[in-house]
C-alpha cells in the first residue's frame, strides 16, 4: 500500500499509548464494577490533576457519572460521556446532546447542543445543525449560533467565519497556539457580544496573534500574491503598514512572534512592532526568551531582541540530506544518494571515538584513530556509555567500547541497549540480552507486542496493559517464559467505561464492560474505541460503517459509510479490484492495536 496515514482524532484504531492508573483504588465504588486499570484516560486525567470530582464511566451499562478521590458516587451516572470539571463547570453529554453540569450534578446548561466545548473565560463555543455560537457559563447566549466558526478576539468581540460549520471530527475546543480553525472559501468578519456586527466578511484569512485576549489579530488578503498577513485591531484596521509572507503566533508568555517576508526572518511584539529585524535565513519559535537562528551558514540563538547568544557552523538536517549515523544521540546526515558526508562538525564521546565515513559505509574510530574494529558498517548508532548498534551484511549487532563485537555474532535484527538490556530477534526467535551478550529471557516466539519509548525504554504486553520491560520484570518472567508465548485476545484499551474485544469463537469485535462480559455482542468486523458516547463500527452484513451508541444502535444522525473512518491516507491509490469497504477492512487490521500502559 503506497500511502502514509494519519489516525483520525477520536475514532481510531490504533491507541498510542499511554493512560497510567492513578490515584486510589475504585474496587468498592458503590454501583460500580471494574477497578481503576480499566479506566479511561479522562478518569486517569483526573486523578493525576487532584480534581476533587471525578468523571468515570465503569458504573453499570458503561453510564458516565462522578466520584470523589475516595470513590464515593458523588454524581449519579446518568451520562453517555462526562468531562472534568473546570471552573465549577463540567461539560456532559446526555440523550445525544451537550450541556453542562455543577457540582451537585444540577443541569446548569441544559443538554441541547450538537457539540460543546469547555467553558474558558466563562464562555464556551456551542454548535446547534451546522451553525456555531457562544454561550456563557449560565447558558446564556453571548454571539447567536449563526456562523461557520468562531474564534475569540477580546471578552466582547469575536472573529466569525459566514456558515456553515464544517465538523472537523475533533472534539470541539477554543482556537489556541496549536489549534486554529479553518473555514476554506469562507470570508471572516467581526461582530460584539449580542451578535451585531464590528466588522462585516472580508477577511480570506485570519490567526491570532496570541492566546491571551488582546484584540489583535493576522489577516491575510487574497489580492497580495507575496506579501499578504497584515496585524489587525478590533474594529478591523490595520496596527500598522507591515506585510509578511508568513506570520506565527505567539508562544505563552514569550511576547515574540516570528515573521518573514521574502526569504528574511524576524519577529514582532505583542503590539505588531518589529523588534527582531528581518535578516535571519530562518527563525524557529520562542521559548524561555531565546529562538533558534540560521543566517549564513551559520546557527545558533539569539535573544529577545534578535542579539546572538550561541554562534557556530551549522550542521546538516533532514532538509539537506538523509540520516546516514548516529553519535550519542546526534545525527549525522549524508547527501540523498549515500555517497557524501554533510557538515564537518562531527560529534565524538569523551573517550575521543568517532565515526569515519568513506565509500557509503561508516567505520568506528578511536581517539588516535585507527579503526576499533577494523570493519565497514551500513549503519552506526555510536554509543558513548554503552554497546553501540550497528548494521553489516543486513544483519545487526553490538560493538563494546573496546572494539569487539559482543558474543562474537550478528542477529537478524537488534535494538538498542537500555538500561543494560537489549532485545534481538534470530530466525522468528525473540529474545533479552545483557551487556555481557547472555541471553536473559528467550529465545522464544513471542506472541505479543513490544514498544519503545523516546528515551529508549522497553515496555512488553499483557491483558491489563504494557508494563514497563526492566531486569526485574525479566527475571520474573524467565522463570515462567511459556506466558509470553501465548497470544493475547486483541482488545482496544478502556473508553468511556467499555473496551472493544475481539471474540475468538465469532472472529468478531464486541464491547465489554469491566467485569468482562459482553454488553454489545461480537458482530463487527472492526471497531473504535468510545469517544463522547459514539464509536465507529463495521457491519459485515451491511458492508458499511456506522457510529453506535453504549447499546450498540446505529446512531441515526450520523450517516453510515462504505469507506473506513478510522485512518486518513494521504497518497493512496486503492487497487481497482476491491471494495471499498473490504478495502477498508485491510486497512484497520493493518494497524496495531495498543492496549495502554499498566499500572
Amino acid at each position: 500500500m503506497n500511502s502514509c496515514f494519519r489516525l483520525l482524532a477520536g475514532a481510531v484504531i490504533m491507541l498510542a499509548a499511554a493512560q497510567d492508573a492513578f490515584g486510589q483504588s475504585a474496587a468498592g465504588l458503590p454501583r460500580t464494577v471494574g477497578s481503576e486499570g480499566q479506566a479511561d484516560l479522562l478518569e486517569s486525567l483526573a486523578r493525576k490533576k487532584g480534581d476533587a470530582l471525578i468523571p468515570t464511566c465503569r458504573f453499570e451499562g458503561a453510564r458516565c457519572g462522578y466520584i470523589d478521590r475516595n470513590g464515593n458516587t458523588v454524581v449519579a451516572p446518568q451520562f453517555e460521556w462526562a468531562d472534568r470539571f473546570v471552573a465549577d463547570r463540567a461539560l456532559v453529554r446526555s440523550a445525544g446532546k451537550y450541556g453542562a453540569i455543577d457540582a451537585t450534578g444540577r443541569f446548569v446548561i441544559d443538554p441541547a447542543y450538537d457539540q460543546m466545548s469547555s467553558l474558558d473565560h466563562s464562555l464556551a463555543l456551542v454548535v446547534v445543525g451546522n451553525r456555531m455560537g457562544v454561550i456563557d457559563e449560565n447558558g446564556q447566549s453571548i454571539v447567536p449560533a449563526e456562523y461557520g466558526a468562531i474564534i475569540r478576539l477580546s471578552l466582547d468581540a469575536f472573529l466569525v467565519a459566514e456558515p456553515f460549520y464544517v465538523d472537523s471530527r475533533r472534539r470541539l475546543e477554543w482556537p489556541s497556539s496549536y489549534l486554529t480553525p479553518h473555514a476554506y472559501g469562507k470570508r471572516w468578519g467581526i461582530v460584539a457580544s449580542g451578535g451585531s456586527w464590528i466588522v462585516r466578511p472580508v477577511f480570506a484569512q485570519v490567526q491570532l496573534l496570541s492566546d491571551d485576549p488582546n484584540g489583535l489579530f493576522w489577516a491575510a488578503n487574497p489580492a497580495h500574491t507575496d506579501a499578504r498577513w497584515q496585524l489587525m485591531d478590533l474594529k478591523g484596521v490595520p496596527v500598522n503598514d507591515d506585510r509578511f509572507d508568513q506570520v506565527q503566533k505567539i508562544q505563552r508568555g514569550q511576547d515574540r512572534a516570528i515573521v518573514s517576508r521574502g526569504k528574511q526572518w524576524g519577529a514582532v511584539d505583542g503590539k505588531g512592532e518589529i523588534v527582531v529585524p528581518l535578516k535571519f535565513d530562518w527563525l524557529g519559535y520562542f521559548r524561555d526568551g531565546w529562538a533558534p537562528y540560521r543566517l549564513a551558514g551559520r546557527e545558533g540563538r539569539i535573544d529577545r531582541d534578535g542579539n546572538i547568544l550561541s554562534d557556530e557552523a551549522a550542521r546538516p538536517s533532514s532538509l539537506d540530506g538523509k540520516l546516514g549515523a548516529v553519535v550519542d544521540g546526534k545525527p549525522l546526515y549524508t547527501d540523498q544518494a549515500g555517497t557524501r558526508l554533510l557538515g564537518t562538525d562531527h560529534p565524538k564521546c569523551p573517550d575521543g571515538r568517532h565515526l569515519d565515513f568513506a565509500r557509503g559505509h561508516w567505520t568506528i574510530m578511536a581517539a588516535d584513530d585507527r579503526p576499533a574494529p577494523d570493519t565497514a558498517f551500513e549503519y552506526v548508532e555510536l554509543a558513548c556509555n554503552a554497546p553501540s548498534i550497528v548494521k553489516h551484511d543486513v544483519k545487526w549487532g553490538f560493538i563494546l567500547t573496546d572494539g569487539t563485537l559482543l558474543a562474537g555474532r550478528y542477529f537478524d535484527r537488534a535494538n538498542a541497549f537500555h538500561d543494560g538490556i537489549a532485545t534481538i530477534s534470530e530466525k522468528g526467535q525473540w529474545a533479552v540480552i545483557g551487556e555481557d551478550g547472555s541471553f536473559l529471557l528467550g529465545p522464544l516466539k513471542l506472541a505479543r507486542g513490544i514498544v519503545t519509548s523516546g528515551a529508549g525504554e522497553y515496555s512488553i504486553e499483557f491483558e491489563e496493559g504494557y508494563r514497563t520491560l526492566d531486569k526485574s520484570l525479566i527475571a520474573e518472567l524467565a522463570r515462567n517464559p511459556d506466558v509470553l508465548t501465548r497470544r493475547l485476545t486483541p482488545r482496544l484499551p478502556w473508553s468511556e467505561g467499555l473496551a472493544a474485544k475481539l471474540d475468538d469463537g465469532t472472529g468478531k469485535w464486541g464491547f465489554v464492560d469491566p467485569a468482562g462480559k459482553f454488553v454489545i455482542a461480537p458482530q463487527f468486523d472492526a471497531v473504535s474505541s468510545f469517544n463522547d458516547g459514539a464509536a465507529w463500527a463495521a457491519f459485515p452484513d451491511r458492508r458499511e460503517w456506522c457510529q453506535i451508541d453504549k447499546a450498540g444502535q446505529i446512531k441515526p444522525d450520523v450517516k453510515c459509510r462504505c469507506h473506513q473512518p478510522l485512518v486518513i491516507l494521504e497518497r493512496d491509490r486503492p487497487p481497482a479490484d476491491i471494495a471499498c469497504y473490504d478495502y477498508g477492512i485491510r486497512i484497520v487490521r493493518g494497524l496495531p492495536v495498543i492496549r495502554g500502559m499498566a499500572k
